[in-house]
C-alpha cells in the first residue's frame, strides 16, 4: 500500500492557475514543497516507485511512531521536524544509522 500523502495546506494550491503536472503533464493547480506543479496522486506514484530515492522521516512520538514521509523532492506536509533534533534517522535492526544528508537539511536524515 502507498502511504499517502498530507498536503493539507494551502500553499500546495496555486490560485493563480493551473500549470501542467511535472510527471504526468495534465494540468492543476496542486504544487509540491519545492513550487513544481504536480498532481497529489502523482507524487505519492512518484515516491512509491522511487524506493531507493533520498527519504524524509517524521519524529517519532510516545503515541506515534517513525514513519516515511516521502521522498526529499514529495513529501508530506505531516508532523513538524524539530530542526535542532539529530536523533531522527530510521532504525534499523542492528541499530545503525545512516549518514545525514547535507547541512541546510540539518535535523533530517536520508536513507
Amino acid at each position: 500500500m502507498t502511504p499517502l500523502l498530507d498536503w493539507g495546506d494551502a500553499r500546495h494550491f496555486d490560485h493563480t492557475g493551473n500549470r501542467p503536472c511535472c510527471l504526468c503533464g495534465k494540468p492543476t493547480p496542486m504544487r509540491s514543497h519545492g513550487g513544481e506543479p504536480v498532481h497529489k496522486v502523482c507524487a505519492e506514484d512518484w515516491n512509491a516507485t522511487r524506493p531507493n530515492e533520498a527519504r524524509r522521516y517524521t519524529r517519532p512520538a510516545p503515541d506515534r511512531p517513525q514513519h516515511d514521509a516521502g521522498t526529499w523532492r514529495f513529501h508530506n506536509d505531516g508532523p513538524t521536524t524539530d530542526q535542532h533534533l539529530t536523533d531522527l534517522a530510521p532504525q534499523t535492526p542492528t541499530g545503525s544509522r545512516p549518514a545525514p544528508v547535507e547541512q541546510e537539511n540539518r535535523g533530517l536524515f536520508a536513507a
